[in-house]
């Protein structure tokens, strides 16, 4: 009798454990989906010291701004990062090609120029095709699906031949072959199988799988590498390649583009105008536009409510680490990494070296390492602290996939250079949103300047303008270096009334002719596409 008791009691422990936990889990989930729906504020004053941040090359733009802030815009842009710079460069350059003078171009960067998402992520052009099509099948189905890794994967070739093409050297561009190693033997057989599946709906798209020991040989991991798939991909110094624009632009459009640091947009209200309908608010002044821009990424749903509880900021962490004394570096950074471990993953580039010697790893991820799996850093838009965990984790994951023959002892100088964090975005459908932005979701209804079109334009300049509107280009689900640069040169062309201009030239950082000829239409946003979505969606990618 006493035994049947024992095992009641054991059993009723192992019951009452199981309810604590999925009690637990959903409090957990109910605050996560509470504080992800929640306005994010602006951008905190205090971030962490990104490295890429380190010996701007342009030290005069780092806190530019006019000596007044302009009064009117025809275009303000609100960001300053890589959708920033593609709608600005796009919008500039398509307006000189038609003759479509543009007064001014107003960039409003709360912090320092380009000090957001894009001035602390991984630097990593890399479109995980397999996975990503694997993910967008379920929701799109295969066409639409190989549509968007298409889309994604244009930036392999778009971005760095805009940097060969402006000579932007001190970005780093490069190709890069990048190997994801595989930890555990499910994920490897998972994705292997997705690579196959790939294959069939975008043969463009190479990969190589390999196993254990092919993984060992080639690649140089450890014996914990259970295999590994290869691929084409791309790597740059993110800052430096945006700082570089900015720099490119301004010497080419002085007189109108204007970069406007420390000067965060408040609050935008309609303005009794038909011209400029918007009035910007800022601790400078306000300013009045005909367009805005919301090139902010998990930040938009501060100034469009509508976007609330359908776009979310997760703080992710990178880091710069000294190679290990024996580690197989490539002096040329042209190769990168990916560790992937049951549904974490951490990505890694290498940065151009000297002597033989590679140069600094860049590596970010651990992002389910947290406390709490990832949940506490979700719905999170604070980059101003790091999480212990989840830097212990960066901290320590290289020597275990390399050591001991492959990564040796630390550099003299010790392992770690610097650790930072920063705000990536979620999208309840995982894709961006690019377009205008319907007067609905922002609650601000404006004029219309077709009432009173300006007598000081050609009509036929006046017909090519598009009605004053607000405009997006954000929600990059983590992958901004696939989608932010054509998310955003789409936009620009949209400003510039070329939307449906077939004889668009393709040019260095962007293609040619219509922009439905190469955008997704799954990425435009619309009143219906964001009514109809909810951050719950999010529950099976986040695995809760």
């Amino acid at each position: 009798m006493g035994s049947v008791i024992s095992t009641i009691r054991e059993s009723f422990k192992i019951i009452s454990a199981a309810i604590k936990l999925l009690l637990t889990l959903n409090a957990d989930y109910k605050e996560l989906l509470a504080r992800a729906s929640r306005p994010p504020g602006l951008p905190v004053s205090g971030p962490t010291s990104s490295y890429w941040l380190a010996d701007p090359p342009f030290p005069h733009l780092v806190d530019a701004r006019s000596e007044r802030l302009p009064e009117r815009a025809d275009v303000a842009i609100v960001g300053s990062g890589i959708t920033a710079a593609a709608v600005a460069r796009t919008l500039l350059l398509e307006a000189e090609r038609k003759d479509a003078k543009l007064e001014r171009v107003v960039v409003l960067e709360a912090r320092q120029l380009c000090s957001g998402a894009t001035g602390r992520n991984g630097g990593h052009i890399k479109p995980a095709s397999y996975t990503d099509f694997a993910q967008l099948k379920k929701k799109f189905g295969a066409e639409r699906a190989a549509a968007i890794v298409r889309f994604q994967r244009h930036h392999l070739t778009h971005i760095p031949d805009l940097c060969r093409a402006e000579r932007f050297h001190l970005a780093e561009c490069r190709n890069v072959e990048t190997v994801d190693l595989f930890l555990d033997d499910a994920s490897f057989e998972k994705c292997s199988s997705q690579v196959d599946e790939l294959r069939h709906a975008v043969p463009e798209a190479e990969h190589t799988i390999s196993d254990s020991k092919e993984t060992q040989e080639k690649y140089h991991a450890n014996s914990q590498v259970v295999g590994s798939i290869s691929y084409a991909a791309g790597a740059l110094w993110p800052y430096r390649f945006v700082s570089s624009i900015w720099n490119s632009l301004l010497t080419q459009f002085p007189t109108t583009l204007s970069i406007e640091t420390s000067t965060p947009v408040e609050s935008i209200t309609p303005a009794d105008s038909d011209s400029h309908p918007f009035l910007l608010h800022t601790p400078r002044g306000v300013i009045h536009a005909r367009h805005v821009v919301h090139a902010t990424n998990a930040f938009a749903s501060q100034l469009i409510p509508g976007l609330r509880g359908k776009i979310t900021g997760l703080r992710a962490h990178m880091s710069a680490q000294r190679p290990g004394q024996s580690f197989p570096s490539d002096p040329n950074g042209e190769r990168s990494w990916g560790v992937v471990y049951g549904g974490g993953f951490d990505y890694m580039t290498q940065r151009p070296g000297q002597e033989k010697r590679g140069g600094d790893l860049m590596l970010g991820g651990g992002f389910l390492r947290s406390l709490k799996q990832g949940l506490d850093q979700t719905g999170v838009w604070d980059d101003g602290t790091i999480d212990a965990l989840t830097a212990t984790h960066l901290h320590g994951v290289l020597p275990t996939v390399f050591a001991p023959q492959n990564w040796g002892p630390d550099a003299p100088e010790g392992r770690l250079v610097q650790m930072w964090s920063g705000t990536i975005c979620f999208t309840a459908d995982t894709v961006p949103f690019v377009g205008r932005v319907d007067p609905r979701l922002t609650g601000r209804r404006v004029k219309s300047a077709s009432a009173q079109p300006s007598k000081q334009q050609p009509l036929k300049q006046q017909q090519q303008q598009p009605e004053p509107g607000e405009w997006i280009a954000a929600g990059y689900h983590g992958d901004g270096m696939i989608y932010a640069w054509l998310c955003g040169s789409a936009v620009g062309l949209m400003l510039a009334g070329s939307e449906d201009d077939e004889h668009v030239p393709e040019r260095p950082g962007l293609p040619g002719g219509r922009v439905d000829g190469w955008l997704p239409e799954e990425l435009r946003i619309s009143y219906e596409r964001v009514k109809g979505l909810s951050l719950a969606d999010l529950a099976d990618e986040l695995e809760l």
